[in-house]
């Protein structure tokens, strides 16, 4: 007889194989471009997995580019446990180098990719919007609050329906006093953010002819139907509800209470941390 043990065990399985294959394919394509390309390549270990990789400097400087072929890491994803490390130890440390601790934190539908390791060092739970472990950043259990000393929110906030001040100030009041927050949501040097939907209200996503529309009741009672949507990739509510500018995100986290508030551009060139953008760039910040 099979049981839920069993499957879910299954489905685990096949999830290492396919990243197996998929870091694979990763290393060939790597090594290809060495072969017949003039692309500049750097040496670096990646701060995740711990193993060394030779990629394209082009895709190691490239935000969302997985350049660690042993485990797919991003430059985003190495800045987040970076930032981390040195906000809860003071130095940049090896994922598999962080002292095992009774640090409470939570991740906000954060990649397996660091969820599994994190969560062996530390107390360390990722949570969901769409399923369990769930936390709606929008309307926080009373018992959650002031119950954790860090969290990560990385490319949460822009899905985030609005009023996006009730979210951040529901963020400050997770954390306990003292705590800290690695954050990333992509933003621009715009003047301002830029809502989609400033008068959402009543709303519902449907799918009519073969395309998916968002209709709305204001407060005020007036019917609106947006079909110009941008989805975001991953599971859950990944519609994208603003473009932050890095003004404002500023000013809405520090109007939330936050303080040491802190724009990293990372370098930690060892680790494969080399930031030639100046945009949406990773945060950290403490309660």
């Amino acid at each position: 007889m099979i049981t839920v043990p069993d499957i879910l065990r299954n489905i685990e399985i096949l999830r290492n194989l396919n990243r197996i294959q998929k870091n694979r394919r990763l290393w060939l394509k790597f090594r290809f471009l060495s072969l017949f390309s003039n692309m500049e390549y750097f040496r670096f270990r990646c701060n995740l997995c711990g193993h060394f990789s030779t990629s394209p400097l082009i895709e190691i400087c490239a935000r969302e580019s997985a350049s660690c072929y042993h485990c797919g890491s991003s430059l985003r994803y190495r800045s987040i446990i970076h930032i981390l490390s040195l906000e809860l130890f003071g130095e940049s440390l090896i994922l598999q180098d962080f002292p095992k601790a009774e640090i409470v934190g939570i991740g906000m539908s954060d990649p397996d990719i660091f969820t599994i390791p994190l969560s062996q060092r530390l107390s360390y739970t990722n949570t969901f919007y769409h399923k369990e472990p769930k936390v709606d950043i929008t309307s926080i259990e009373p018992q959650m609050k002031s119950s954790c000393d860090f969290i990560i929110s990385s490319e949460v906030f822009e899905h985030v329906p609005p009023p996006i001040e009730l979210a951040f100030q529901n963020l400050y009041s997770l954390l306990k006093p003292g705590g800290v927050c690695v954050f990333t949501v992509p933003c621009t040097k715009d003047v301002s953010t830029k809502e989609h939907f400033p008068d959402l209200h009543d709303y519902k996503l449907v799918k009519k002819w073969g395309k998916t529309m968002l209709i709305n009741k204001t407060k005020d009672g007036v019917d609106q139907i947006f079909d110009n949507l941008i989805f975001h990739g991953g599971k859950g509510s990944t519609l994208e509800m603003r473009v932050f500018s890095e003004s404002s995100l500023i000013e809405n986290i520090s109007k939330a209470g936050f303080k040491d508030i802190e724009i990293h551009k990372c370098h930690k060139p060892e680790y494969g941390i080399i930031w030639n953008i100046t945009e949406s760039l990773p945060i950290s910040m403490r309660r």
